[in-house]
């Protein structure tokens, strides 16, 4: 009996020591991932200083303050799911901070089985905002790209998960951290753009007649800079030839010819 015993602790002991050199392993390559984004934004950062924020014509900037994307990310929680191993994850808080031109997010919250609501975890997965994009709605968005996820003892029971456990926990979140990652909101931003440029039409009545034309508009994100406490994104905008606006009849104008004035009685 003692035999078994001292066999099943030795199992525990080379489990945790396994569960720590995982962990180890994924945080160095987490910080690794962030270390790279960050000399990419740094570079970025030089490279406006050399030749400017705006490069082409058909660029505009947009700049947003880091308190209104927190105050967005804020709302976006809370966040519940269950994830593989029966496991439910709460994200219900999240802190941003600039870092190396780079737009550091991290998400609280806490994983517990439904069986055992008392046996709860704190949990932090950290990432940063990436794939700035223009959606259908011609809203301007990003999501929050994860890189890792670390689990730790709640300070108000700290002894209620031994490492052990909670180096299970830790390879299941692991595993579970692109489906936590999709389960984030986008990051909208405060803005919209129009989906095309019309041009009213002038006529017929008048001397110059000119038909109404609309040209579609196509916005991407072209560098973003997370800087000095703002967010800015330079976007480009690219026009499509100008065509006929057959449905913008209706508002032509009139040049050359007096207005009509309503029947006096």
């Amino acid at each position: 009996m003692n035999r078994r015993a001292a066999y099943v602790a030795l199992l525990v002991s080379c489990g945790s020591l396994g569960c720590s050199s995982d962990r180890a392993t994924a945080a160095l390559m987490a910080e690794r991932a962030q270390l790279r984004r960050e000399v990419a934004g740094l570079r970025d950062l030089r490279h406006v200083s050399d030749s400017g924020l705006v490069r082409h014509p058909d660029e505009l900037v947009l700049s947003v303050a880091d308190s209104v994307l927190q105050r967005m990310l804020t709302a976006s929680l809370p966040v519940t799911l269950v994830i593989p191993g029966a496991l439910t994850v709460q994200l219900t808080d999240a802190q941003l901070a600039f870092r190396g031109n780079v737009a550091r997010v991290n998400v609280a919250g806490r994983v517990y089985r439904a069986a055992f609501p008392r046996a709860t975890a704190d949990l932090t997965v950290r990432g940063t905002l990436d794939e700035f994009a223009v959606d259908r709605t011609r809203a301007l968005h990003s999501r929050i790209r994860l890189d890792d996820a670390v689990l730790t003892s709640p300070r108000d029971v700290p002894s209620a998960l031994n490492d052990f456990a909670l180096g299970v926990l830790q390879r299941l979140v692991d595993r579970s951290l692109p489906q936590i990652g999709s389960a984030l909101p986008d990051v909208t931003l405060p803005v919209r753009f129009d989906h095309d440029l019309r041009l009213p039409g002038f006529g017929p009545e008048g001397a110059l007649a000119v038909e109404p034309a609309r040209a579609d508009l196509s916005i991407s994100a072209s560098r973003v800079l997370a800087y000095e406490n703002r967010l800015t994104v330079v976007l480009k905008v690219e026009r499509s030839p100008f065509v006929a606006d057959t449905a913008s009849d209706a508002t032509r104008d009139t040049i050359g010819s007096p207005r009509k004035q309503a029947a006096r009685p």
